[in-house]
């Protein structure tokens, strides 16, 4: 029998969108080597587009995003809980291991096969652990992406740091004390974060690559008119969305007309929902008062999506160095695979994978703005270190990387 490569995923909720377009293109590598693929997704995945599964099923009746513990009693509980992505609710775990739970009877999934969860948090981490007691439990061998950060406490004053990282330590020493049948394989996708999640003494865990389309093509070449500066993602306020209006109103008056410079952004909020600072800055980048600016309704859809990438000469990316200090970024990583130039924070995870191009991070909101105007000014030299660096990136961050480290023996948990 063929076995099963099984992704996870319940906040992919419809056919757009970047956890979808992550498990494209890890599925599709499962595929070329040898799986049988199966998707398993959000109930309100109607009529999903992804052609690299052999079978979806819609199991999940809440999304990661959902799952977050949002506690409303002002207790020390609660505060814990709105600090960490690992932070589990045990109503949460429940319902989401009584749903793998169908999913494994739905998918006849056996010990034979891979199951990979790539967007979790300390209430799926339970979750896995709780199915795993039932008494019609399968021995499957689990593999646990971690994406979000646990960043150790700024000082000794900052409680918060400390009970966030005490709240990521219980949730997988539960997880580890439930946990009866399978294996586990604890995972993040980047170096920064494997350290740092080690260092709270849960277990190893080993590096992935943040997978590219491979599908996508490189940017197209500019020799002349005005240059494409895009936003892609989701408009939230620790991506910079608010930085924008200010940004391209000192651009104007450095001197870089409409005739010269052109600005795209993504105009769709996350699915969390959105601050009332991204509410406002979306207002003033659609009002018109700003020249050279679209403002697209997105999400979108993986050709679109790609074309949007490959039509761009400069991604921005104005993000929160605190919170990207360690994480990934899917947007980066597709920019720099694409050969297209990036502006992004110093000091971020970002400024340390981008070493094969001539672009330098910036420190602060007057930086930001200088970075782009230098990049601007010397486009065609910062075009050419991109494309040159873009096929030794796709190498690096390739799927079928992916699945290979998952299918290495590595310690279980």
């Amino acid at each position: 029998m063929t076995r099963q490569f099984v992704l996870i995923d319940h906040s992919i909720v419809d056919s757009s969108g970047h956890y979808l377009e992550y498990a494209r293109r890890v599925l599709r590598a499962a595929k070329r080597e040898g799986f049988k693929t199966v998707l398993a997704t959000n109930k309100r995945a109607q009529n999903l587009e992804c052609p690299e599964a052999d079978l979806i099923l819609g199991v999940f009746s809440r999304s990661f995003w959902e799952n977050q513990a949002q506690a409303k009693l002002h207790t020390i509980t609660s505060f814990v809980r709105k600090q960490s992505a690992l932070a589990g609710d045990p109503r949460f775990s429940r319902q989401f291991a009584k749903e793998l739970g169908l999913l494994v009877a739905q998918a006849s999934i056996t010990e034979r096969d891979i199951v990979f969860v790539p967007t979790l948090g300390g209430t799926e981490l339970v979750g896995v652990s709780l199915y795993s007691g039932l008494k019609a439990a399968k021995d499957l061998s689990w593999r646990l992406l971690f994406r979000r950060d646990v960043p150790p406490p700024s000082s000794w004053l900052d409680a918060r740091g400390y009970l966030a990282q005490a709240q990521a330590r219980s949730s997988f020493f539960e997880a580890s004390a439930r946990f009866k049948k399978g294996s586990r394989c604890f995972y993040t996708d980047t170096e920064e974060l494997t350290t740092r999640y080690e260092k709270l003494g849960v277990g190893k865990f080993k590096t992935l690559p943040v997978p590219i389309d491979d599908e996508s093509g490189f940017k197209k070449v500019w020799y002349e008119g005005p240059l494409c500066v895009s936003y892609l993602g989701d408009m939230r306020e620790e991506k910079g969305i608010h930085l924008l209006p200010k940004l391209i109103a000192s651009v104007r008056k450095s001197g870089f007309s409409e005739a010269q410079v052109r600005f795209r952004i993504q105009g769709n909020f996350p699915a969390d929902g959105a601050t009332r600072v991204a509410r406002r800055a979306r207002t003033i980048l659609s009002n018109k008062k700003l020249t050279g600016v679209e403002v697209l309704e997105g999400p979108f859809d993986s050709n679109t999506y790609r074309a949007l990438v490959c039509s761009s000469d400069i991604v921005l990316l104005p993000y929160c160095a605190k919170r990207y200090l360690a994480r990934s970024s899917g947007i980066f990583s597709e920019a720099l695979a694409a050969g297209v130039p990036t502006i992004f924070p110093a000091g971020s995870w970002m400024a340390r994978n981008a070493s094969g191009t001539l672009a330098v991070g910036y420190k602060g909101s007057e930086q930001l703005v200088n970075c782009l105007i230098k990049v601007l000014q010397d486009y065609p030299a910062n075009q050419r270190a991109s494309q040159e660096y873009s096929r030794q990136w796709r190498e690096k961050h390739s799927a079928e990387r992916i699945i290979h480290l998952l299918l290495e023996s590595g310690s279980t948990q």
